[in-house]
């Protein structure tokens, strides 16, 4: 097959640092090529510098021109529109291309919602050969939770779902709502999770050791969290459930890693770095909490085999893959009942579920874990077990070539 994947325009391919959709259009097209299958991405031009065509990892990176405005530090509802300015300017370099190739290619698959929107209005007798992976946290949110910007996206999101030939889901729960909610037929709908680099993200005691020296971790108990610091992450309440642990439940050698910046993209409400630091100071937490900022993903990894346990206390999910790197590191995972995240921590097995905004059943299952390292360690041989065998990008690769060749 010749497969075309789209990427979201906004951040050149490969990704560099962990923003979810480009890993996975990157991970499955390398995947897709070495099984054989011909693959582009289609990814804008950002400078000059950059080439027409730039073959990576047996994937050939064609870079469209296309006109960027940049979002500065306006007004919410203004970056908003100028990303999604961007996006339809992206959008009308990918469709001007897959007009000129249309007789070349078996497979157009999106990841985002706007760009997919307006190729497909472009392009409609390519509609049998798109698909749509849906990567929206939001449609798991009461329509009451939602801002303006986030009702328009899930607004234009079934619209896009309804003209492809397959969308993919990256949970049962997100399928349900496509279904209920989006009125997309059912038999449209096919569940892929995420997947994982199991031999970048793996159990590393001389990268841990490192780890620890740089971020003054010797000899503490290290709960980690990597995400966008905004609301929708649940920061706030792993902060709140910081504070229980260290001042109510008296775990002083315990440290609070975050990794992240404050915001993804224009539709974020975001956790500013001095809303974050007036809560650790208020709470004197100084000692306790290390707010990295956003770091490459060789740093992350060494953070992750660092770690004791991680914490993901999200509002929302899809399928997040910081889960899934946590798993893969061999570490303990505790996650929110929302999403993906059910689908991949089993209970007591390789983690624990807490219910969404809940901090003190957080703090609960945090101060747990701290306190029985065998329980740690058992856990975290069960995650990267798991991950090795259900979640390494070859798997999902497959599994998504043959949605490709379904009906």
């Amino acid at each position: 097959m010749k497969i075309v994947q789209v990427s979201v325009g906004s951040v050149k391919m490969p990704p560099k640092e962990g923003n979810a959709p480009l890993q996975v259009i990157f991970n499955t097209s390398r995947q897709l090529a070495n099984m054989g299958h011909e693959v582009i991405i289609l990814d804008r031009k950002y400078s000059k510098n950059d080439p027409d065509v730039e073959p990576i990892e047996g994937v050939e990176i064609v870079r469209l021109k296309a006109m960027q405005a940049r979002l500065g530090k306006a007004p919410r509802l203004i970056r908003f529109a100028v990303a999604e300015l961007n996006a339809a300017l992206f959008a009308l370099a990918v469709a001007r291309y897959l007009r000129k190739n249309k007789s070349n290619v078996d497979i157009v698959h999106f990841h985002l919602t706007s760009i997919g929107l307006m190729v497909s209005l472009l392009n409609r007798g390519l509609r049998k050969r798109m698909l749509y992976t849906c990567h929206l946290g939001e449609w798991q949110l009461a329509t009451e939770r939602l801002s303006l910007v986030e009702r328009i996206h899930l607004l234009l999101d079934p619209y896009l779902m309804r003209r492809v030939r397959r969308v993919i889901a990256l949970n049962d729960a997100a399928r349900e709502r496509f279904v209920s909610i989006g009125k997309v037929k059912a038999e449209a709908i096919v569940v892929l999770p995420n997947g994982v680099d199991t031999d970048f993200f793996a159990p590393d005691a001389e990268a841990a050791e490192g780890a620890q020296r740089k971020y003054g971790l010797v000899g503490r108990l290290t709960v980690l969290f990597v995400g966008r610091l905004a609301r929708i992450k649940g920061v706030e309440y792993l902060l709140r459930a910081a504070d229980t642990v260290i001042n109510e439940f008296g775990c002083r050698n315990a440290c609070f890693v975050l990794v992240g910046s404050p915001g993804f993209d224009a539709t974020e409400k975001p956790i500013s770095m001095e809303e974050a630091t007036n809560f650790i100071g208020e709470r004197h937490l100084q000692d306790y909490v290390r707010l990295t900022g956003p770091l490459p993903m060789d740093e992350v990894r060494t953070l992750y085999a660092a770690a004791d346990v991680f914490v993901l206390p999200s509002l929302a999910e899809g399928d997040p893959l910081v889960t899934l790197e946590a798993m893969a590191s061999g570490k303990p995972v505790i996650g929110t009942r929302v999403g993906a995240i059910p689908h991949h921590i089993r209970d007591g097995w390789n983690g624990f579920i807490v219910e969404p905004g809940h901090e003190r059943q957080l703090a609960e299952r945090i101060k747990r874990l701290l306190d029985n390292a065998d329980e740690r360690r058992m856990m975290g041989a069960n995650s990267r077990k798991y991950a090795e065998e259900e979640l390494d990008w070859k798997r999902v690769a497959e599994k998504l070539a043959l949605v490709y060749q379904g009906d």
